[in-house]
């Protein structure tokens, strides 16, 4: 089924672009079906979201109403770093995982950009069920040419769903499609050992889930969803 929008598209920083160059000064990237992505140009993609966190394949203290999200798209020049497993994550991010809260992470991107001639937009959509599939139209332009996804899991501590900084252009050309199997993650800012956990912090890395009843102590590598971006 489509997301309903629960925001309007969010322009979070405009720069005025080059004429016949990208943000770091190389040359405009120009598709092989002679279309020029360049200036105002824009090519649409669509985004679907299929989920598989079902009672019965997690049985243990599997969560009464669970489901993901807000889900949110985040289409963004090189030069942004929304999360890096390995790091830890920032207070935006932190926000986000624990919360739902896209408005901090909204804020924190806007001030990373700073000055810099960097372009990003963040599309948010309601929650998605824990089992099933959604879609939504996404764009990007010359200077946008990455996509950032994150899906809180609710409940937890910490964990969610992501992909980062999926690049939609190869070499001149742009892709027709992208794929990731998504496992989830631990946004390591709380300690947590079953769905509801959400009261001690810590400053952990990102990570795949180790944590009970997920994982059961041990790293679970098996995807909780996949993610398909196609051009129109």
């Amino acid at each position: 089924m489509k997301f309903k929008f629960k925001y309007a598209l969010i322009v979070l920083s405009m720069v005025i672009l080059s004429c016949g160059s990208d943000d770091d000064g190389s040359p405009a990237t120009t598709v092989d079906n002679g279309t020029d992505f360049e200036g105002n140009a824009t090519a649409e993609y669509t985004l679907t979201f299929d989920t598989s966190f079902s009672e019965a394949d997690f049985p243990e203290e599997y969560p009464s109403n669970p489901s993901f999200g807000p889900v949110i798209a985040i289409v963004h020049s090189p030069s942004i770093n929304v999360f890096q497993s390995g790091n830890v994550a920032s207070d935006g991010l932190a926000a986000y995982v624990e919360t739902g809260d896209v408005d901090a992470l909204a804020s924190e991107l806007t001030g990373q950009e700073g000055d810099s001639e960097g372009l990003f937009f963040i599309q948010t959509a309601s929650n998605a069920s824990a089992v099933g599939t959604s879609s939504f139209d996404i764009t990007f332009t010359p200077t946008r040419t990455r996509v950032t996804f994150l899906a809180k899991l609710n409940p937890s501590p910490d964990w969610f769903l992501g992909a980062a900084s999926l690049d939609i252009v190869d070499g001149n050309t742009l892709k027709d499609e992208i794929q990731a199997n998504l496992v989830l993650l631990d946004g390591g800012t709380k300690v947590g050992e079953t769905y509801e956990s959400s009261s001690v912090s810590e400053n952990n890395t990102i990570g795949v889930c180790e944590d009970v009843p997920y994982a059961d102590g041990g790293v679970f590598v098996e995807s909780l969803g996949n993610l398909t971006i196609s051009r129109n």
